[in-house]
C-alpha cells in the first residue's frame, strides 16, 4: 500500500483544538475525546492501543514534525468523520506506526539544524531518547513559582483562571516559596523519588529552555484567540526571551527526558535538583554543579 504524505495540525494554528478534552479509562484501554461545545457528535471513543489486527489493512501516512518522520496509521472513518465535522476540514486521526517512535528533532533546539539528536538521560541510562507525535521532547517541566509569575501578569479579573493548562506541562513542580520564578531555567538534572515505591528513582535530564508559540494565546474555553490583555505570549515576551538560540521568543519551562523506561511518576513524588547549568542547556559550554533541593510534583 502506498504511503501518503500529510500535514499535521497544531493548536498554535487552530485554537479550536483546545475544545477537545481527553480522558483515559482506569484500565488504560480506551481514550475518550469530548468536544466541550458540541451540540451533536460530542464524544468519540477509540482504543488507546489499537490491536495490530485492526490496523492490518489501514491506510498509512508519512508524518514529518520538525524534520523527523514517522509512519501514521489511519484510525478509521468514525474518527475521521468526528474531527472533520468539528474542524470543518478533511482530517484523519493517526496512530504512530513502525517502531512506535520518532527521533528527537534538532530543528526544535538549534536554528537551521536538519539532523535528529541522539540524547541519553545520563551515563547510566544510555538508550537514546525517542518521542511519538509530540513536537520536540518527551517531557515539559514547569514550576509553581513561574506559574504564579505568569498569573500576576494577567489583569486582576483574570487571575483566577487555570493558567498552567495553557502551558501544557507533563511535570509541574510545586516549589512552594523556596525558589524564585523561572528557577527551572537553570535546572540540568533532577532526581524524582517515588512516595509509593521507595526503591524507585527516576533521573530527569533537562534539555532546553522551552521557547513558546502562539498557542499561549488560545482561549481554551471558547476555541478562539483570547483577549489581548490576557495573551500570555506577549506578556512573557516583554522580559522572558531568555533562550539565546531563539532570542525573539518567550521562554516558559524546560524540555526534558527521563529514565529508566517504565517508571511511574505520581502526584506528590519528591523532586531534587541535583545539577544546575550556567547558560542554555544543550549549548556547547555546559557548566554544571550539584545543588540539592527538594520539591514535589503537582498537577
Amino acid at each position: 500500500m502506498k504511503i501518503q504524505r500529510v500535514q499535521h495540525i497544531t493548536i498554535k494554528w487552530r485554537f479550536d483544538l483546545g475544545l477537545f478534552h481527553t480522558a483515559i479509562d482506569k484500565a488504560w484501554s480506551k481514550l475518550t475525546i469530548t468536544h466541550t461545545r458540541a451540540q451533536e457528535r460530542e464524544v468519540l471513543n477509540v482504543p488507546l492501543t489499537p490491536s495490530p489486527l485492526s490496523l492490518l489493512n489501514a491506510k498509512t501516512f508519512d508524518v514529518n514534525i520538525f524534520g523527523t518522520a514517522a509512519i501514521g496509521i489511519d484510525m478509521g472513518e468514525d474518527a475521521a468523520d468526528y474531527f472533520s465535522y468539528h474542524l470543518n476540514m478533511p482530517t484523519r486521526l493517526l496512530y504512530i506506526g513502525g517502531s512506535g517512535q520518532r527521533e528527537i528533532p534538532g530543528a526544535a533546539f538549534l536554528p537551521g539544524a536538519s539532523r535528529a539528536l541522539s540524547i541519553a538521560v545520563n551515563n547510566k541510562l544510555l538508550q537514546p531518547q525517542r518521542i511519538r507525535f509530540a513536537d520536540a521532547a518527551p517531557l515539559l517541566i514547569t514550576s509553581t513559582a513561574s506559574e504564579e509569575d505568569a498569573r500576576r501578569r494577567l489583569p486582576p479579573a483574570a487571575r483566577g483562571e487555570d493558567v498552567i493548562v495553557r502551558f501544557r506541562p507533563n511535570i509541574h513542580v510545586d516549589v512552594a516559596a523556596e525558589v524564585e520564578p523561572y528557577d527551572e531555567d537553570g535546572w540540568s538534572m533532577l532526581t524524582i523519588k517515588s512516595r509509593v515505591d521507595r526503591a524507585q528513582e527516576v533521573s530527569v535530564r533537562c534539555l532546553f529552555r522551552t521557547v513558546r508559540c502562539l498557542s499561549l494565546n488560545a482561549d481554551l474555553a471558547k476555541g478562539g484567540m483570547i483577549s489581548t490583555n490576557r495573551q500570555l505570549y506577549g506578556l512573557l515576551a516583554k522580559d522572558r526571551r531568555t533562550n539565546d538560540l531563539f532570542p525573539h521568543k518567550p521562554v516558559f519551562g524546560q524540555y526534558a527526558c527521563a529514565g529508566p523506561s517504565g517508571a511511574v511518576l505520581r502526584v506528590g513524588d519528591e523532586v531534587e535538583v541535583t545539577e544546575r547549568v550556567v547558560g542554555t542547556p544543550m549549548s556547547p559550554a555546559l557548566q554544571q554543579s550539584p545543588v540539592p533541593q527538594e520539591n514535589g510534583i503537582t498537577t
